[in-house]
């Protein structure tokens, strides 16, 4: 790569050198190498909080913001409640995010669906369009059609790394070093949910929000009746 392709590439990159000093302090909490980072909550979920959800929600900040740092969190039931009110178009950070959130909690069949509404998205592109991440594994998987949006592979087969983890070596409790499939995996669940944020911190910015009525997306009757299954139906985090 050339120092062109480089400075392009950077280029293309938001700048999130403006966060509210509060907000920072929150997310560095949350991170490594303050906390570990866990990728999947099985086999407690909903996991124990790191630390009081309401030092979170006490931030104002956009709810979707808000819902990724309850994931970071592993308060998956508080960003499921925020999620839940924008789970259809225009809002496709929240869909990505619960995409996302059905990936922590193991619930894979539902985070595949998610990822394909979004797979389109501005967001989704500036997470999975890396092609210094992801182009050895484009190039190495036979089945990538040449028209399949960028980076939609690369996500799809780290769902099913996923997936191969949940169903061969999940471990009886959460533990805060990882080696082989698990570090791999821990790596990129990590580095999906710093990019996500970045995005959106970019897009809504991190300052207090009084009044997050706005935010909230009116579904239509297919997403209601989801909606009313995840939340009463056996759906979602409350199966675990």
């Amino acid at each position: 790569m050339t120092d062109d392709d480089n400075t392009n590439k950077n280029a293309s990159l938001p700048s999130s050198s403006c966060l509210s000093s509060s907000y920072e302090s929150i997310l560095t909490s949350l991170l490594p190498p303050s906390i570990a980072h866990i990728p999947l909550s099985l086999p407690v979920s909903p996991a124990t909080p790191h630390i009081p959800s309401d030092a979170i929600s006490s931030l104002s900040v956009h709810p979707v913001l808000e819902a990724g740092l309850h994931i970071l969190n592993l308060d998956l039931p508080s960003a499921h409640y925020l999620l839940r009110h924008m789970q259809s178009a225009p809002a496709w950070e929240a869909m990505y995010l619960h995409g996302i959130l059905h990936r922590v909690e193991g619930d894979l069949e539902n985070a595949r669906a998610w990822y394909g509404d979004v797979k389109s998205t501005d967001v989704f592109k500036f997470v999975w369009d890396d092609e210094e991440e992801q182009g050895d594994d484009r190039r190495e998987d036979s089945n990538s059609s040449p028209n399949e949006d960028a980076g939609y592979g690369g996500a799809l087969r780290f769902l099913s790394q996923v997936e191969t983890y949940k169903l061969k070596r999940c471990p009886a409790s959460h533990t805060t070093t990882a080696t082989g499939l698990e570090g791999d995996m821990t790596q990129k669940s990590q580095r999906e949910l710093e990019r996500f944020m970045t995005f959106c911190e970019v897009k809504f910015g991190t300052s207090p929000i009084s009044d997050a009525s706005s935010v909230w997306v009116s579904m239509a009757g297919k997403n209601k009746e989801q909606a009313a299954n995840m939340v009463t139906g056996g759906e979602g985090w409350r199966e675990f």
